[in-house]
């Protein structure tokens, strides 16, 4: 599926003033799918056939990402949308999920884990934010406020186009998938949007959750593209160190975007924390877009 067969399937779910978009598909246990920055829900798409053979798949744009609630003048911090998703899921009528969590959206998870552990069955992180390992130099040059009156959308969007490509990836990305993650951002609209939310990265916010971490009470799991230069492997055995019981499990030739780089690898890394095998039906997970 392409970007627009992924944004076709997305609904949206009301949150007072604001509004959540987001995919639902499969039937079975809850499986909530985070992203991170500067991405949105359709980062998991390649996984997202395969997942919801067996499991209802949940996969939101956080608040001011991808296609959800994108006007100015909100807080998009990784605390504020932990609170968003609480509120989304009980809209959604779901108690608790596996809550997995990439990048910004593996603060988020948790977050969640440690403020509405009742929403939290099982957390996964992956290549996930934490500690003060982040923001990057180049999200904090983004999130300067005179970016989006500087610089058109044009100019960002090759910017972080050249960026993922370079750093993200192991080998070159299935054609599409770039220029995908960053649809959402190549308007005005867009752009400003994500100058927002890189305003909103504060190392602060999984900083003051180091001494919580081993309050975490629910079964933890750690996958890291062992190649990444972006968040190094390190942060990922810290916080497998850090979260009792959790185990790191290494994805070797990955990188960031893990879920492209070693689609089979992390599907089989997923079921095997819950317990089940990966079927062969899933080796086609991660398939180039068509």
């Amino acid at each position: 599926m392409n970007w627009r067969d992924y944004q076709s399937r997305q609904r949206v779910v009301e949150l007072g003033h604001r509004f959540i978009s987001y995919v639902d598909q499969g039937r079975g246990e809850s499986m909530v799918l985070l992203h991170g920055i500067p991405t949105w829900g359709f980062l998991w798409s390649g996984l997202l056939p395969a997942l919801s053979m067996t499991h209802r798949v949940l996969i939101p744009d956080l608040l001011g990402y991808g296609y959800s609630d994108r006007r100015d003048c909100f807080d998009r911090s990784i605390a504020r949308q932990a609170e968003a998703l609480d509120a989304w899921m009980d809209q959604l009528g779901v108690e608790n999920a596996l809550v997995v969590g990439h990048d910004v959206g593996g603060g988020v998870a948790q977050h969640l884990a440690l403020r509405f552990p009742r929403r939290v069955s099982r957390l996964c992180l992956m290549n996930s934010v934490c500690f003060d390992a982040w923001p990057l130099e180049l999200m904090v040059q983004l999130g300067h406020p005179g970016v989006a009156r500087r610089l058109s959308a044009q100019a960002v969007h090759r910017t972080l186009k050249v960026a993922l490509k370079r750093a993200g990836f192991a080998e070159t990305p299935p054609e599409g998938v770039v220029e995908g993650l960053l649809e959402p951002y190549a308007t005005d609209v867009g752009e400003t949007s994500l100058v927002r939310d890189a305003v909103a990265l504060n190392t602060n916010q999984t900083q003051e959750l180091v001494p919580k971490l081993s309050h975490v009470a629910v079964p933890t799991r750690v996958v890291w593209g062992v190649d990444d230069t972006i968040l190094p492997v390190k942060w990922g055995a810290r916080l497998a160190w850090e979260i009792p019981g959790a185990r790191l499990v290494r994805v070797e030739r990955a990188r960031h975007f893990l879920m492209w780089d070693q689609p089979h690898a992390v599907m089989t890394a997923l079921y095997e924390f819950l317990g089940m095998e990966a079927r062969p039906e899933l080796e086609g997970a991660g398939a180039p877009l068509m």
